[in-house]
Order: structure tokens, then sequence, then C-alpha cells
């Protein structure tokens, strides 16, 4: 889904999937929240969040701060007049009149980030909306935040009280887990609980989400939202494939015994997670000023454009396929962007975006034998002409005769082919033809426990372009009742009869699932057609 297009309902378990999104579609905006009438906001920069900002009077940052004794009411007052004088932000001012010095601003608004986020997580119904800006428009004012985005994630997914709403996060647990693949997302700094060093030391790339479960002596919630949280930040991943069968007869591995460890208080410290499966490496000991380690950086950066894929990773032009993957994750763990948050390293956040997208480049080149040979062609002969494009008019018919056909794919339970055909043609056409194809694509998916959740990011898409679409609502409330979520189910599919109210589907689902349904807006027609459907 593109960023632009990122907003929906907001209910429990939403905010880390979509904050994860942001992070790794290195986002660059404005995350708006509104419940009501209250909003919050949350700004980032390239995936990472530099401010938070809200109407509510008493989560202001200068009553956050009276609030935690970092402010007298006297100072905020003084500072206040210069806000509304000068049209400066609140930060800029207290630094200004000695109140506050850069390293208490960073402090006073990871704070207010927290504060924010805080309340934010504790709604259960609402929107969502991201408005991207231009990179200096989200720059100003902005300063470097002495926690990871990662880590905000984090204690986002940790919030989620409801095990049902975990559980169904975490969807088929069946699936093998695996560290991730990506660079930014395993290499970031994140501060683990007990469980969650317990549950990654288990991830290996061969045992399921199930069996990482049983072999953990905690609590069976405790371990499901760690997991929920370790997937929520993208350190470890469902692997592509087919679920694990667990075989009847094969006894579960004893976890060997393991000296209890102390929950963190705060101050938490910061732990970077490496690349092999342990529960976390231990924190960088290297001094935040060393003058190498801006030099290194710096140097990494000049001339970054002139510099060939193999010049970039530091290997040779026969390197090996295994040595590329290497050099690239050796360098992306060293260049990762959430360095930046080491405040003797923060002036360098665009150096280092840079150079760890260079890299990310370079290895997705060199890592396709096919792409590589290409490149290498390519680094001494002319670039050739485009290939000639077919008339659109053509292409649109052609994903029309497609969406057709996965239809009667569909219809014959061939689930597989229907998604072939759908998910090149969906993107060439418009209007009712792309929403019908959307809508039938995410049924499609939803027979796959794998690609569940992709179904409903979908749907979610199809409604908040066209909020009118029956079809989605029943779809999506289709996946919910399946995946154990009741109320949302009822939800949508009340929603789908208050656009047709005489819709059989939506009736029989809803006798099903809410025997007694309150009144809703359409009043007594539809209060009848209810009670009708029930008596039938």
């Amino acid at each position: 889904m593109s960023l632009s297009l990122l907003r929906g309902e907001l209910w429990e378990g939403i905010l880390p999937g979509v904050l994860r999104q942001l992070y790794v579609g290195r986002g660059t905006g404005v995350l708006a929240f509104t419940m009501a009438d209250e909003q919050r906001s949350l700004r980032l920069q390239h995936g990472h969040i530099v401010s938070a900002d809200t109407n509510v009077r008493e989560d202001r940052m200068g009553e956050v701060l009276v609030r935690h004794g970092l402010l007298s009411q006297a100072d905020l007052k003084r500072a206040t007049g210069f806000v509304l004088r000068d049209k400066k932000r609140l930060g800029v001012v207290l630094v200004e009149l000695g109140l506050l010095d850069q390293a208490g601003l960073e402090d006073a608004v990871a704070l207010h980030v927290r504060e924010v986020l805080g309340k934010i997580f504790a709604w259960n119904q609402g929107s969502y909306e991201f408005r991207e800006a231009p990179e200096g428009e989200a720059s100003q004012g902005a300063v470097t935040l002495r926690l990871s985005t990662g880590e905000l994630i984090l204690h986002a997914a940790r919030s989620v009280q409801d095990p049902d709403v975990v559980r169904y996060n975490l969807g088929d647990i069946d699936r093998v887990l695996d560290l991730s693949a990506d660079p930014l997302l395993r290499f970031q700094k994140i501060t683990l609980t007990p469980a969650d060093g317990y549950v990654l030391s288990r991830v290996d790339g061969t045992l399921s989400a199930r069996e990482v479960l049983e072999l953990i002596p905690l609590p069976e919630v405790e371990t499901q939202r760690s997991l929920f949280g370790l997937l929520s930040t993208g350190v470890v991943e469902f692997r592509p494939g087919p679920p694990k069968r667990k075989a009847v007869a094969e006894p579960l591995r004893k976890l060997p015994e393991v000296e209890p460890q102390p929950a963190f208080v705060e101050p938490e410290p910061e732990i970077v997670l490496d690349a092999e499966p342990v529960a976390a490496a231990a924190a960088d000991t290297e001094p935040a000023s060393a003058d190498p380690r801006r030099l290194e950086i710096l140097e990494a950066f000049e001339g970054l454009k002139q510099r060939t894929h193999f010049e970039v990773l530091g290997i040779s032009r026969d390197a090996t396929e295994a040595q590329v993957k290497e050099a690239y994750f050796r360098l992306a763990k060293r260049y990762h962007p959430d360095v930046h948050h080491d405040p003797a390293l923060s002036d360098l956040r665009g150096n280092l975006e840079e150079v760890f997208i260079r890299l990310g480049e370079a290895y997705e080149v060199l890592r396709n034998p096919r792409i590589r040979a290409s490149y290498e062609r390519s680094l001494a002969e002319p670039v050739a002409p485009a290939a000639p494009v077919l008339d659109p008019g053509l292409e649109e018919e052609m994903a029309k005769q497609s969406i057709r056909k996965a239809e009667r794919s569909m219809a014959q339970e061939k689930f597989w082919e229907a998604i072939q055909l759908l998910e090149p043609a969906i993107s060439r056409v418009d209007g009712k033809f792309k929403q019908a194809g959307r809508v039938m694509l995410a049924r499609a998916y939803a027979r796959n426990p794998n690609w569940v959740k992709q179904g409903e990011e979908l749907l979610l898409t199809v409604i908040q372009e066209d909020p009118k679409n029956v079809q989605a609502y029943l779809a999506l409330g289709g996946i919910y009742r399946s995946g154990g979520l009741r109320n949302r189910a009822i939800t949508m599919f009340r929603k789908a009869l208050e656009l047709e109210p005489e819709h059989g589907e939506a009736l029989e689902q809803l006798n099903a699932l809410a025997p007694d349904p309150p009144p809703s807006a359409e009043g007594g027609l539809l209060k009848k057609l209810l009670r009708k459907g029930r008596d039938s």
C-alpha cells in the first residue's frame, strides 16, 4: 500500500503494524489520529518519530514537563508568551530562555512522545491518516530522539491487552519463524524483556511459532504477547511456504534451565539485536563521541553516487553470492539508521540514510545472478533504449478479461489460479473493475492462513477509497469472523446492511453472530428486517 493511502479505522492491535509500515517505508510526514474531538499526531522523518502534538491542553509538551517536575508553571507561562509573540515552537523558546539545554530538549520531546503514544495506545476506536510532507517541512524544529522507532513499536505491541487480538494478529502459529532478512528491521536497537529474550533465542528458521511458544517456561499469554511484539517490530518474521505439520509422536524438546533474569526498569538499557539467533547482543560499548566513527560514516558517504555496486559493498567483481550477502549484512549493521540516535552522531542522520539505501540497492542487484549479469554488462556498455509500451487501451481490456476469468476460477475454488490472474490485472484498471478485482483478490488471499492479513489490508484500502462498497464490508466481516473477532465482524456486517438493508448474506451473518442486535440508524425498518431474518 502506498504511504499516501495509509489511513483507516483505529482499534486495538492495529497501531504497531501502521508504525512498522511507516518505518520500513521511510515515511516523512505526519501520522494523525482522531477520536471525537481529540486529535493527536506524530511527526516522522525517514521513518523516525521526531515529535508529537495534540489539541488536548493537559497533554501538550509544556503541561507534561510541569507534571513531571521538569518545568515550573511560572516558566511555562513566560515561555508561552514568547511562543505566541514570535510564532516559535515551545522547545526552541525553552532553549533560548536557558530553561533547557539541547540534551534536555531531546529528553523533553522523547517524554512527550511517550505520553502522547500512551494515550493513543489506549484508544480502541477513532481513525488514523498519514499525510506525507516535503523533507524540509517535516524536519523543521525536529530533534533526534534518544529512542528508536523500533522501541516505540515494541511499546505499542506490549500495550495490547486483549489476548484475542494478540492471537488474531499472530495468525497461523504453525508457520516457521525466522530472523528478518531485512537488516533495517533485524538490527534495530530495542530493549528486550526476559520473555523476549527467551522467544528470540529459539527462533532458528526451523521451528514453528507453536513449537517456540511451547518451549518457553512462561505463561502462554505472556509468550504470545512477546512474540507479537517481535513480529510487530519485524525483528522476526514468518518464513514463506506452507505451515509446518507437527509430528504427533515427536516429544517436545525441553528448554535448558536458564537463570531467571530481572525485568528491565527505567532507565532501560539499549540492546542491539545481533545477526545470530541469541536473546540479545551486548550493548555497543564504543564511545559515542569517538572521532573514528564519524570519519568512517563521512568517508562512506563521500563519492557514494560515483561508486559501483561492488565498490559500495567493498568486494571484488568475482565475489560469490555468499560473499555479497556477508558484505551487505556486515555493512548494513554498521550503517543502520538507528545509529543516529547516538547524540554524537545525530547530525549525520542524512548521511546514514543515504549510505544505508545505497547498500540496499547494491545488494538487490548483485544477489540476483540475472540482474547482476546485466549490471556488469552495463558497466562497459551504453544503456539500451526502453522497450516499447503496450497501448493503454489494449492493456486495460486484457486486464478486464483476466478479472472476468479470475471470477470463474473463484467459483471453481481455484484460488491460487485466481490470485495469479488478479495480482497483475488490478494495477491496470480503474473504477468498479479495480475495486471488484481487489475484493476478489482479498477473498482469495483469505483462503490461505499465511495471507489473511494481506487480504485484510487490501479490503481496508478498498473501503477507504470506496466507503459504500458492500462486498468489501462482507469480505472483511468474513475474515474477522473466521479469526474469532466477533465484534469487528458484527460491525462490518452491520455496515453492509446500512448500505443495503435487504442484503441476505449480511442478515444471515448477523443472525448467527448477534441474535439480538440493537436498533441501528435505519430505525424500525432495519429492526423489522433483522427480526424477519431470525424468524424465517
